[in-house]
């Protein structure tokens, strides 16, 4: 397709609209916040075939500086853009979709989103989503111009709301490339995905619109008192005790010299031991497991450090003016499916615990005065999963009796009720002999033996776990339920994760869908869903009407499409 060098009027845009099945929208914004009222759009390019071309151009519609369209040309494209009955493609529609509603535009049809179809074509590969890598994947050396360093300097000078004559040439340019992006991809979109699993995505899109602009009332002073007291306790550490647990250095001495823990992962770079995010997740919990004073010193900085730096300051930072936090989520943040959650990331909430730093963070949440928060969990969602696939009789009578899973598996695997969790945990998230070996601090014999011991007593999961890796190395993706798929790069490399992912992203779509019908079915001013936290949803329920709404999520949430033969279960108490 050839790109045209004309600027399209209003009433060709409109005749684009009426005469093709699919078009391109991009928005421009002030480049503040606009989920609660600080940015707007500015303006709209709209892109699709004219003749042998793909037309696009830009229409500006609240530009400080230059010539904004009139009230009857802005009345013309809202009534044509409302009422089009084609596919809109939308690069990162979730944004999209909320920057056109500042400027009064409800589009309620239906579309496709570049950045999410090439997540669900190959997550994996290109990594990056954005519209430049996607272009230059997809279409050859193309660009977003936003990334022309002479756009980047006039924002520099201008902010985001540039004059209307240069924000025009950048903005219309990128329209016409998400239209150009999405017809490439259109046919391998097909191919990928089914109708009805797009047509859910569609419908959770606008769902976590949703969530994200109730947002979540938060207790600032809260927040300012654990910033103080856990810089407090990360100086006293450091100035008493003569340690720096935030030092790779310090902590190659204290881990392997002094605590003589093993190196479980070498710098690629240096050739030293490395303490980055991964390997740190190793030692805190070698950490947890031993009875030492610096041990604990070295989780309790780590902690701190953590809860401050990631929790609490954030919280401060990026509340809106109303006193509610509007995390981010992204549909395409994660391999397995799951979403990921940034500025802040609320989906990484830690469970109650007595751990001083995290276990009580719930407590930074407050209600809209006249309602309670509430989280209504999931109870072993993954495992119930696999179970589901495994055929396990013995633990799908567990489940369908309400027993406590961990207690039974205890029993039959002849280890303590924590150290069978971890097990399980451990060997779900694909974790091998190696991985047994560290988390338990035993030898690989050792290791062989407990992970051979659980497969044995459960040979369903040995199945599925194969059938998952098989289909990984033959196929190089493997099936959700949902109909989706999850794809591996390096086969050979990835197979042992295989089912994993089928569990993972199986669990994800299913609180997914639970998340979709709350809101069609449940949701009203009474009861508003604000967040999602791992396998959680947290509500805010009017004062009194808890018993009306309880049994009605519970039954939403426990109530699967399909017949998966295992009794899902939820738990929803108060959040504080």
């Amino acid at each position: 397709m050839s790109l045209t060098i004309e600027k399209i009027t209003v009433d060709q845009a409109i005749a684009l609209i009426e005469a093709n099945d699919y078009i391109a929208i991009d928005t421009e914004t002030t480049g503040a916040e606009i989920r609660d009222g600080r940015g707007y759009a500015i303006g709209l390019s709209i892109s699709s075939i004219l003749g042998d071309f793909v037309a696009h151009g830009y229409f500006p519609v609240r530009h400080a500086i230059g010539t904004n369209l009139d009230h009857s040309d802005k009345e013309k494209l809202k009534r044509a853009i409302e009422n089009y009955k084609g596919t809109v493609f939308f690069h990162n529609a979730k944004f999209d979709l909320v920057s056109l509603a500042t400027m009064g535009i409800n589009y309620r049809g239906k579309f496709l989103d570049t950045l999410l179809m090439a997540h669900l074509i190959n997550e994996e590969f290109p990594y990056s989503k954005d519209l430049t890598t996607l272009a230059k994947h997809y279409l050859g050396q193309e660009e977003s111009k936003k990334d022309d360093p002479a756009f980047k300097e006039a924002v520099k000078i201008w902010g985001w709301d540039l004059p209307v004559e240069l924000m025009e040439p950048y903005a219309s340019w990128d329209a016409a490339l998400t239209f150009r992006l999405g017809m490439v991809l259109l046919p391998l979109f097909e191919q990928n995905v089914n109708a009805a699993y797009w047509d859910h995505k569609q419908k959770f899109l606008r769902t976590v619109i949703d969530m994200e602009k109730q947002g979540i009332g938060v207790d600032l002073d809260f927040c300012r008192r654990k910033i103080a007291i856990g810089e407090a306790i990360m100086a006293d550490i450091v100035e008493i005790h003569g340690i720096n647990p935030g030092s790779p250095k310090d902590l190659n001495d204290m881990l392997i010299g002094q605590l003589g823990l093993p190196v479980v992962k070498i710098s690629a770079k240096t050739g030293n031991p490395s303490f980055d995010k991964k390997a740190m997740e190793v030692y805190e919990e070698m950490l947890e497991r031993l009875d030492n004073p610096l041990a604990e010193r070295i989780l309790t900085y780590r902690g701190w450090q953590k809860a401050v730096s990631s929790y609490y300051r954030p919280y401060l930072e990026l509340v809106s003016p109303d006193g509610r936090l509007r995390p981010n989520y992204k549909l395409h943040g994660t391999i397995t499916g799951r979403m990921s959650c940034e500025r802040p990331n609320l989906q990484q909430i830690p469970k109650e615990s007595t751990k001083e730093w995290n276990g009580d963070l719930k407590k930074c949440f407050v209600p809209t005065p006249g309602y309670k928060l509430y989280e209504a969990d999931y109870s072993q969602l993954e495992l119930r999963l696999a179970t589901a696939y495994s055929k396990d009789k013995i633990l799908m009578e567990i489940f369908a009796q309400g027993r406590d899973v961990f207690t039974e598996m205890s029993k039959d695997l002849g280890m303590s009720r924590q150290d069978t969790k971890t097990l399980v945990y451990s060997i779900q998230y694909g974790g091998g002999v190696n991985r047994v070996k560290e988390v338990f601090g035993v030898s690989a014999d050792r290791a062989r033996e407990i992970r051979q011991n659980f497969f044995d007593t459960y040979p369903g999961f040995r199945k599925v776990a194969e059938q998952a890796r098989n289909a990984c190395l033959v196929d190089g993706k493997v099936k959700i339920w949902s109909g989706r798929y999850r794809h591996f790069r390096f086969r050979a490399d990835e197979a042992h994760k295989a089912f994993n992912s089928v569990m993972q992203g199986g669990a994800a779509d299913l609180v997914e869908n639970a998340i979709v019908r709350l809101h069609e079915e449940v949701m009203d001013d009474n009861c508003r869903m604000l967040l999602t936290v791992h396998d959680s949803i947290v509500f805010e329920v009017r004062e009194g009407m808890e018993g009306h709404y309880f049994p009605l999520i519970e039954k939403t949430m426990v109530d699967m499409p399909g017949d998966f033969g295992v009794r899902f279960a939820v738990e929803i108490k108060e959040l504080a």
